[in-house]
């Protein structure tokens, strides 16, 4: 029995190409809210925290990037760990992207993360970051 040949490098690099057209369209979108929001045509709060008085996952997301972008990135992990830690994961998986499709390198598949129940790890961060938030009174 032959082996079937390995699929082409344009092929195994189609998540890190994805990657960074996600990461691309983000960007867009964020810099759209923020010009919105500097010219006062944006600025509502967060409707589920006007329901129920209890601040969403993502409360106080806007500010923890503003802090992070300013340098101050202890203060923005205070604010909201998950939002920091979520945009900290995304500019190293930006960089490794970047990287890989550039320097036309193989793209890194270790058989562990495959095995990994990724959803369960997903939710319990979530989760956890989530009750910080309302044991510290976020937003």
């Amino acid at each position: 029995m032959s082996v079937p040949p390995p699929l082409p490098w344009a092929v195994r690099v189609q998540a890190e190409k994805l990657i960074l057209l996600c990461s691309a369209a983000g960007a867009l979108l964020a810099v759209g809210l923020l010009l919105a929001s500097l010219h006062g045509s944006f600025g509502w709060g967060c409707a589920w925290k006007t329901c129920t008085g209890w601040p969403c996952v993502g409360c106080g997301g806007t500010r923890t990037m503003a802090l992070m972008a300013g340098g101050e990135w202890l203060a923005a992990f205070r604010l909201n760990p998950g939002v920091a830690a979520t945009a900290l994961l995304l500019m190293v998986t930006n960089l490794y992207a970047a990287v890989v499709l550039i320097g036309r390198l193989p793209p890194w598949r270790p058989a562990w993360m495959a095995r990994v129940r990724w959803r369960w790890v997903v939710a319990a961060l979530v989760l956890g970051n989530w009750i910080y938030l309302l044991a510290a009174g976020a937003a």
